[in-house]
């Protein structure tokens, strides 16, 4: 088979529904190789294992702060009441080659391509890191980010045809004495200590080998679920997988019914398989009901990839059974929409895997239906007519749009995950084309809400479109207009143009404070730019300052200035009225920080320090390391809080630190280390070096900085 296909097409580890039924022999690295490559990974913050031994012996103690997630999950607001109803809520299964990627390292990392960070996380409930290991850990970078959008982190428990020693998930014991005795679960409890530790919100629950008769028990099994929810908490989610049944076998029931309900249950959730129906669908949603496990917990899969060609005599097929997948995935939700279930989409990285230099074009294509350039091919030969454009259900139709944000928090400075280096920055870039930063990765914009699409914007001649650029050191939003050319009159008078940025749900009772730096480039006299707030009960404009340089706004999020309104601020986006100008585009405006904080935090903050700068050595012989450490000092944990301010259990009030070393700005750190590149640790042997750290709020804001000589000692 590995002949007649190229490998990314049989690496498909959950959806191959037949796979189990002739596995072969472990033929990857021996287990000496694979070790070396764990030791390895966990230098640069990734976190997996292997083996039931490599699991058990974990402790936290052991754990260094790199693998760690810092930045804890924003509650989202709630959605506002009837604006979504009728979509459905959006699960990503992330399989990607076997994942743990250079890019995905927590510290940032030259390639010389983009790969996959989803930049419509605004419309994704909760995101599942897959690869091919018994527990999976995801990436500190992917928590990070994922969490600053609201999302839900999740890892993956993966019992493999080649997996050995099964029966040891199911092992149990006594604790307690008398009327205190009851079972415990020693893998449970590493489990929840492993997701508290490194700080991500739970499991995907896959099962895809039959366990020994001797340990299996139905009830057995539904036990460790509920067991694994309480230890994990209310606030974490266990999702099972579609694959073993109540029979203690393999077969994939791409419905939720009697065979996997008690596990769905007991779990709280389930993703199914993907090669289901319509009728399996409602069948399952009237299943749900009846046994009251709330219908948007009901995941039905869908296979991006079962679009591709193949030459197998049994092709992937998901719904709809001819065309699915790839650019058509958003028919399979809008389907579950109409149901009332929702989606799980395996393999949303198809769009850069399986179009290699075209990623971002294609994930448009997938997500807003957006026509790809004639220029893009792939291995299935014809793109136009295998992968055909859907403009009239991509997934951010169906899809639920959350708000941005929280009730009392939002904040974004718009780094991408990859931003393209400037040719001036060749020193020390090695000729790289991006610098990979996906623990970096903002709230974005959707940029596809053109002004074109706007209910405001009819009769207007005036496109916004709304744009990234990168700079050296950051990325920001620009704004370009565009103008219908009119004749005679017309020409002379103003029109206006609104441009919808994020939609919001917070309270407009003076509480909250907004902020926007920016660089005004449109002159007075050619017409004028505002930032719009769109609030339940109305719309006011702060019209942007001076141009040509850059500069800060900052008001009290009311309707009115000094007043109290009793509405929500729904939408922030930018706004323009003025006389046509030329076809060719116009940039009106850059764009580098938009935020919304609790005025009681920006008021009165207690003083924060960063102290104890030092190096320290990670690793031995050919895996040995060298590390930047500090600490932190600060009495706002309460006070932050308390007003609804994001925290972190690891950095506090720092959402990242900046480092120097000498002259050179290495880049941002999530934890309270930053890994040395080998290429300065002859510099830092050879005399002392001063180093910068500086400690930056989850709002932007600057908090404390320090500066220290440091020196490696052999």
């Amino acid at each position: 088979m590995a002949s007649i296909l190229g490998w990314k097409d049989i690496l498909r580890p959950i959806r191959d529904g037949y796979r189990h039924l002739f596995p072969s022999p472990d033929t990857g690295p021996t287990p000496d190789q694979r070790r070396k490559q764990r030791d390895l990974h966990y230098l640069v913050g990734f976190t997996y294992f292997d083996t039931f031994d490599q699991l058990e012996t974990w402790t936290a103690q052991a754990s260094d702060s790199l693998p760690r997630a810092n930045t804890a999950l924003l509650p989202r607001a709630p959605i506002l009441d009837g604006k979504e109803f009728g979509k459905a809520s959006v699960l990503l299964c992330h399989d990607y080659s076997g994942n743990y990627h250079d890019y995905e390292r927590v510290q940032s990392a030259l390639v010389d391509e983009e790969s996959y960070t989803c930049e419509h996380l605004q419309f994704v409930d909760t995101f599942i890191y897959f690869s091919h290991k018994l527990v999976c850990v995801p990436p500190p970078a992917w928590t990070n980010t994922l969490h600053r959008n609201g999302v839900k982190a999740l890892g993956t428990i993966l019992v493999e045809p080649q997996t050995r020693d099964t029966e040891r998930l199911l092992q149990r014991h006594s604790v307690g004495d008398g009327a205190d005795n009851h079972a415990a679960f020693p893998v449970v409890a590493k489990l929840a200590q492993i997701a508290k530790h490194y700080g991500f919100d739970g499991y995907l629950i896959n099962i895809e080998k039959p366990f020994p008769k001797e340990s299996w028990g139905c009830s057995l099994l539904e036990q460790f679920l509920r067991h694994l929810r309480d230890a994990l908490g209310l606030d974490k989610k266990v999702i099972w997988y579609d694959a073993i049944t109540i029979a203690n076998k393999i077969d994939f029931q791409n419905a939720l019914n009697s065979n996997n309900i008690s596990f769905s249950i007991a779990s709280g959730s389930i993703l199914t398989n993907y090669c289901w129906n319509e009728r399996d669908a409602r069948n399952s949603k009237a299943q749900a009901q009846e046994h009251n496990l709330p219908v948007q917990n009901v995941f039905f899969g869908v296979d991006v990839w079962a679009q591709n060609t193949t030459k197998i005599t049994q092709p992937r097929i998901t719904y709809p059974d001819k065309g699915g997948g790839g650019t058509n995935t958003g028919l399979a939700v809008s389907k579950l929409a109409e149901v009332g279930l929702s989606v799980g989409v395996f393999a949303p990285a198809w769009s850069f895997e399986h179009f290699p230099g075209y990623g971002r074009d294609m994930e448009n294509a997938v997500w807003d239906g957006r026509e790809p350039w004639d220029g893009i091919t792939c291995s299935c030969g014809d793109v136009k007519a295998r992968h055909p454009t859907n403009r009239e259900n991509p997934i951010t139709k169906s899809a639920k749009h959350f708000s941005a944000g929280s009730e009392k928090f939002f904040y974004t400075d718009f780094s991408r995950g990859f931003r393209r280096i400037k040719e001036i920055q060749g020193k020390g870039y090695q000729c790289r084309q991006f610098q990979a930063q996906l623990s970096s990765q903002s709230v974005l914009p959707h940029l596809t809400r053109s002004s074109l699409v706007s209910e405001q914007n009819r009769g207007s001649i005036h496109v916004l479109v709304p744009n990234f650029e990168d700079l050296n050191d950051r990325t920001q939003l620009i704004i370009e207009v565009m103008s219908v050319e009119l004749d005679g009159d017309a020409n002379e008078m103003n029109y206006e143009q609104w441009l919808p940025l994020f939609n919001l749900n917070m309270p407009a009772d003076g509480t909250l404070q907004l902020r926007l730096t920016y660089r005004n480039l449109l002159d007075p006299q050619n017409g004028a730019v505002s930032l719009y707030l769109k609030f339940s009960n109305g719309v006011r404009l702060l019209s942007l300052g001076e141009p040509d340089h850059m500069q800060t706004t900052e008001a009290i999020v009311s309707l009115e200035p000094g007043t109290v309104s009793p509405g929500r601020l729904q939408e922030l986006g930018l706004h323009i009225r003025a006389p046509p100008f030329a076809e060719d585009s116009v940039k009106i405006v850059e764009v580098l920080e938009l935020g919304v904080s609790p005025r009681a935090i920006l008021e009165f903050q207690s003083p924060c320090a960063i102290q104890d700068v030092r190096l320290e050595k990670r690793g031995d012989g050919d895996n040995k390391n060298w590390s930047l450490c500090w600490s932190h000092y600060d009495e706002n944990q309460h006070r932050s809080l308390s007003c609804g301010m994001p925290y972190s259990e690891i950095t506090g009030p720092f959402a990242y630190f900046m480092v120097r070393i000498g002259s050179v700005t290495a880049g941002r750190a999530y934890a309270l280390e930053y890994l040395l590149p080998s290429g300065l640790w002859d510099e830092l042997h050879q005399a002392s070096t001063e180093v910068g750290i500086i400690g930056m709020g989850f709002d932007g804001r600057r908090l404390a900085e320090t500066s220290a000589r440091v020196q490696m000692y052999a």
